[in-house]
């Protein structure tokens, strides 16, 4: 993937304002983002389109992200996944870390936090 080329981001989070901030961020570093409310939507999304990554929330109602990382790896999928958590952040982030997840991201999160990962996505041969 060149540099340049924008990421189609797919975002999972149960909270709204998540979603449409994290949309906004991607949109103004100019990528394209899909955003969906929970992970059984997620785990659609990734079964029936293309991504280049996903932003996925800890903690959702029903399929949660550490489930749906688990199922993306066991799918191959082949695409970074970042968990994202409010809780915990320590044992969230060594627990997220260990299942196979890209990155852990703390929430609140910063537009530069952001810019950080998505060069790290940029310049990774991922999967490894």
């Amino acid at each position: 993937m060149k540099p340049a080329e924008p990421l189609k981001i797919l975002v999972v989070d149960d909270e709204e304002i998540v979603r449409l901030t994290l949309s906004a961020m991607f949109h103004h570093l100019g990528h394209t983002a899909e955003c969906v409310n929970d992970g059984l939507a997620g785990k659609q999304s990734l079964e029936n389109n293309k991504y280049d990554a996903a932003f996925v929330d800890m903690r959702m109602p029903g399929l949660d992200g550490m489930n749906l990382l688990k199922w993306s790896r066991q799918k191959r999928l082949g695409l970074p996944i970042i968990i994202m958590s409010g809780h915990g952040a320590e044992a969230s982030r060594d627990e997220a870390l260990q299942s196979g997840a890209f990155a852990f991201l703390s929430k609140p999160f910063s537009l530069m936090g952001i810019k950080g990962l998505i060069e790290k996505i940029k310049g990774s041969p991922w999967p490894t």
